[in-house]
């Protein structure tokens, strides 16, 4: 017997478990419980459990007011141990109960007994319990069940064999029961028992034909319950079957390609001979026969074809005897090859065209350990390789480029070289951007005109100038002069000294005149360009032999550069021409501009430039003709304080204006980084370095770009000035550099002009001179002149020796009257000095050699 125990109208009611018996015994009067239904009933399977669900309420709720513990007592034991209750309503609950599967089959009633307890041992019982329940539950036997425990539809290629059976379990009645199946290709193992057992058919396959086959197993009971399991069976033809998947290839085309595998056998697992055969020349299979299971391995090669970059694709085709021909479909994706460089323009030349030195770049080509041949294409005329063919790979090549000197044109050039590489069937092209800044190769003399002269006031009759290559090369060169009075040294080379020395024979010319040779210098290299000297020589029997002075009233004087003429204006539009050996007026050239201001002479004496404060403009005065023949337009107004400088850095002619604009052929050149705004410019005698009144500036010009001025500040110059500075002029070959100050120098006497090393560093003063330094000027040969605005001084200006020796003062103006500021200048043969006073006068000064 057993009690099963549960709370009923929870949270009023308690629950306990009592033991089998219950206690405490009812009145037997009127039901406190009614049931829905009111007999529990099932009819159930042998074997399985039947839940069945009661509603239990109860007829006097007052009676429960108190804990109530209820028990069922099943004294058959035909449920189990289990019961879910859920409340309906304050006097409803609903018990769910489960029937044993372990009841035998046939008809089971009885009663279950309810007890309400009043405590958990039930002790005592409410009246009224306990309350019958009845059940009427009928168990029926077991029907007879077989149930495969895997699918019994199979498939196999032709010879082949399924290796495993299927399992079949049996259920149902404790009979006997057997197995069998009419069909020749099913074979049953086990195929008898009694009660639950098991079985399993095997697949007999190898011997069967190509098609569909299907047989049933029955399985049959003792008392004649059958059940039938259908079996079904495709047998399939026989073929290859692949190991994984179908090879495919990637890579950048001529770079190498890792071979693949591929596995296969025959689907029914028969061992067969086989070959194969690939259906393009670029799909290499190896081996091509063999028996089966077996491994090819596939090896594309691009080379044969060949083939270029995108995508292909190739069969391999697999035989064997009995068996469809397999085709494997294998893709090869090629990416394009890539040259690459590290830059892809290169520039020759050099910062100024004159560096025709060879260039390397490095080049490669994303193929790996695989080279492939390329070629250099599309090469302009000025430009030759000594690589124009190879191959290149990962590890790169060098490409080796060089200017061809004789095809080089001055200027800048561009031009696009075509680097082609055959890769398979790719053809890449790297296109290389060629640069060329070219300059004019030229012998460059040390100075562009030379001034001889043979009179009494002083004879000049040689000079020796030095010739150099402007690429600092090596250039053999060879001299001519036009005129036989002329004789020069023959030739030369850049490499030594490189001297030419200028030998002048009077002895044949005309008196009182300017006698003029050309003086050619030049060189078999081709492409170098000649220099061209200018000599001027003038002869007199009488010469200069005391100062003469002119009333003339002139704002700006400036020296020639060849001849013993100086040029002198008052700002108007004309300029009047001196014979400086003569103190007389040659000439006048008019219409020269409406304002004239600052001018300057060509080193070589060709051409004066005179600004035009009025215009805007400068106006170009041939020399040679003595008529104005040009007017450049000036990017800024200028006035009569704007210096202006005539010179020939590189060997071209050019102007800087004292604003820091420059000019060549008319032609503005833009900022030359060079002002000379209240103070002079001047330059060495090879045009090399300019200076102001603070500044040394390296100076030079290309051909490279249409024409490019290259102008720096070198260094400063130390003048150790008392201030107000006034002048600067430097020696022809810029050794020296001498500086005036209306404040002098800070050193005891003061009113010196001072003097300056190369590098810009005060030397010291040079002796004699007063208050207060206005003007200076250097000779040929290297004397410096120093001039001041001194009323009342013994002299205007002094002369000394090149190493600064004092040798002579002079005493010009008149009283009370002084020199004009930077209005001082020297005759290119050295001999005699031009000055302006504000006397006024022009003075005509002998100072001799």
């Amino acid at each position: 017997m057993r009690s099963i125990g549960a709370a009923l109208w929870a949270p009023f009611v308690a629950l306990a478990l009592a033991a089998c018996g219950g206690g405490g015994g009812g009145d037997g009067g009127s039901s406190v419980l009614s049931f829905t239904p009111s007999t529990v009933t099932a009819n159930v399977a042998s074997g399985t459990s039947a839940t069945v669900t009661v509603r239990a309420s109860a007829t006097n709720p007052s009676l429960f007011s108190g804990p109530l513990y209820v028990y069922v007592v099943d004294s058959a034991q035909v449920l189990l141990p289990s019961i879910e209750l859920a409340q309906v309503d304050s006097r409803t609950i609903s018990a769910t109960l489960h029937t044993s599967p372990a009841l035998a089959a046939g008809r089971h009633q009885g009663n279950f007994q309810i007890q309400l307890c009043n405590d958990a041992s039930c002790t005592s019982q409410i009246a009224g319990s306990p309350v019958p329940l009845p059940y009427d539950l009928t168990i029926t036997p077991a029907p007879l069940q077989a149930v495969a425990a895997s699918s019994t539809s199979a498939t196999v290629h032709r010879g082949g064999t399924l290796a495993s059976p299927v399992s079949v379990s049996v259920s149902g009645p404790s009979l006997a029961w057997t197995a069998t199946s009419t069909a020749d290709w099913l074979q049953i193992n086990g195929g008898s028992g009694t009660g639950p057992g098991a079985f399993s058919v095997s697949y007999l396959t190898p011997t069967l034909a190509e098609g569909s086959y299907a047989s049933t197993v029955t399985v049959r009971t003792s008392d004649g319950q059958t059940v039938t399991l259908p079996f079904t069976l495709d047998v399939l033809p026989a073929g290859f079957a692949l190991d994984g998947g179908v090879p495919s290839f990637a890579a950048v085309n001529g770079a190498p390609i890792a071979s693949q595998t591929l596995g296969f056998a025959l689907d029914n697992g028969v061992a067969s001979a086989w070959t194969a055969t690939t259906s393009a020349g670029w799909l290499l299979a190896s081996p091509l026969a063999g028996t089966t299971p077996a491994v090819v391995t596939l090896q594309p090669d691009p080379s044969r074809g060949p083939l270029a970059s995108g995508e292909h694709s190739a069969d391999l085709l697999l035989s064997a005897a009995g068996v469809p021909d397999k085709r494997v479909t294998t893709r090869l994706t090629l990416t394009p090859p890539t040259l690459s460089a590290p830059a892809t323009a290169l520039t020759f030349g050099g910062p100024k065209g004159r560096d025709l030195a060879p260039q390397t770049l490095s080049v490669s080509l994303n193929t790996g350990t695989n080279s492939w041949p390329y070629v250099l294409s599309a090469l302009p005329s000025w430009l030759s390789t000594t690589t124009p063919s190879g191959s290149v790979g990962q590890a790169g090549t060098t490409l080796a480029l060089a200017p061809n000197p004789a095809s080089v044109v001055p200027g800048s050039s561009t031009a696009v070289v075509s680097m082609s590489a055959t890769v398979n069937g790719d053809t890449v092209q790297l296109p290389l951007t060629v640069n060329l800044n070219a300059d004019q190769r030229r012998l460059l003399p040390s100075a562009w005109g030379v001034s001889l002269a043979s009179t009494p006031t002083g004879t000049v009759l040689s000079r020796t100038l030095t010739i150099s290559d402007n690429f600092a090369g090596t250039l053999a060169w060879t001299a001519v002069s036009d005129s036989s009075w002329l004789t020069v040294t023959a030739s030369g080379s850049t490499a030594a000294s490189s001297s030419l020395v200028l030998s002048a024979n009077p002895a044949s010319l005309p008196a009182d005149t300017v006698s003029y040779a050309n003086v050619t210098v030049s060189s078999a290299t081709s492409g170098v360009e000649s220099a061209v000297v200018r000599v001027a020589l003038w002869k007199s029997a009488s010469g200069l032999a005391v100062t003469t002075t002119l009333p003339q009233n002139f704002s700006q004087i400036v020296a020639d550069r060849i001849r013993p003429y100086v040029y002198a204006h008052n700002g108007g539009t004309s300029i009047d021409v001196f014979n400086a050996y003569t103190a007389q007026k040659i000439t006048t050239i008019t219409g020269v501009g409406s304002a004239l201001g600052q001018m300057s002479v060509a080193p070589d004496g060709r051409r004066l430039y005179a600004l035009d404060t009025a215009a805007r403009s400068m106006a170009v005065v041939d020399l040679a003709t003595l008529a104005k023949t040009d007017t450049w337009p000036l990017v800024n107004a200028v006035d009569t304080g704007t210096a202006v400088l005539a010179m020939r850095p590189n060997g071209v002619e050019l102007v800087l204006v004292g604003d820091g604009t420059a000019y060549v052929g008319g032609r503005s050149l833009g900022s030359s980084q060079v002002s000379g705004v209240g103070g002079p410019l001047v330059a060495t005698a090879d045009s090399r370095n300019v200076y102001n009144l603070g500044a040394r500036f390296a100076v030079d010009y290309s051909a490279m770009s249409g024409g490019v001025l290259f102008a720096s500040v070198a260094n400063g110059l130390d003048s150790n000035s008392g201030g107000n500075e006034k002048d600067v002029a430097v020696s022809p070959d810029g050794s020296r550099i001498y500086a005036a100050s209306g404040g002098g120098v800070n050193v005891p006497g003061r009113y010196f002009c001072a003097s300056i090393d190369s590098s810009g560093a005060f030397v010291g003063a040079l002796p004699g001179g007063d208050a207060y330094p206005n003007n200076v000027e250097v000779t040929v040969d290297g004397r410096a002149i120093c001039g001041i605005f001194g009323w009342y001084a013994v002299a205007d200006f002094w002369v000394h020796s090149p190493a600064g020796a004092l040798l002579q003062g002079y005493k010009v103006a008149g009283y009370a009257q002084a020199l004009k500021d930077r209005q001082m200048v020297v005759t290119p043969d050295g001999l005699v000095v031009v000055a302006l006073t504000d006397d006024p006068l022009i003075a005509f000064v002998p100072i001799g050699p």
